[in-house]
């Protein structure tokens, strides 16, 4: 049901594109600019335009400000801060606090690592492992780009698409 409401959804925005360049007679900035005051006109249109991007810019902030808690609690703690003779003493306690803990680590997903179970963090390892698997496979193919380039020469000069993914292939046998 829910599947059937988006595609309505979508054809409703489809629709309204399709009618702008018909009216248009195929000049997409004509088009574009008459699809604009048909936004301004329907809320319905409107939403279903902006509510994924507002969705998406969300998801964007909330998925920074992750990777700063991440970065701060991966981070070693100030090591040049040494409790005093008499003991740890507040401003002591908030500067670690301030610069993290592992267990404030954010899994994917966002759940911290003082909070996560062993199926959360088996399933993190399985995401990273993936994400570095990913990463040295074309760490090892842009090495091999690398190698037959010569001074100002482009990829593009030099190789084609074929001779790329015959590199892309060779870098996945590793």
């Amino acid at each position: 049901m829910a599947a059937q409401a988006k595609t309505k959804e979508v054809d409703f925005v489809a629709e309204a594109a399709r009618r702008a360049l018909d009216d248009a007679k195929g000049d997409t900035r004509e088009a574009t600019r008459m699809m604009q005051e048909a936004v301004k006109q329907s809320r319905k249109l409107r939403d279903l335009l902006t509510d994924p991007l507002i969705a998406n810019a969300c998801y964007d902030a909330v998925r920074a400000q992750v990777h700063v808690d991440r970065r701060a609690a991966w981070k070693a703690p100030v090591e040049k801060l040494v409790p005093s003779k008499s003991g740890v003493t507040g401003s002591f306690r908030v500067v670690q606090l301030a610069a993290g803990t592992l267990l404030m680590f954010p899994l994917p997903g966002g759940k911290p690592l003082g909070q996560a179970t062993r199926e959360d963090i088996t399933t993190a390892a399985s995401f990273y492992e993936s994400q570095s698997a990913d990463m040295a496979h074309k760490s090892r193919w842009l090495r091999l780009v690398s190698q037959h380039l010569e001074g100002d020469k482009t990829v593009g000069d030099v190789m084609t698409d074929k001779r790329l993914r015959e590199l892309q292939e060779e870098a996945r046998r590793g």
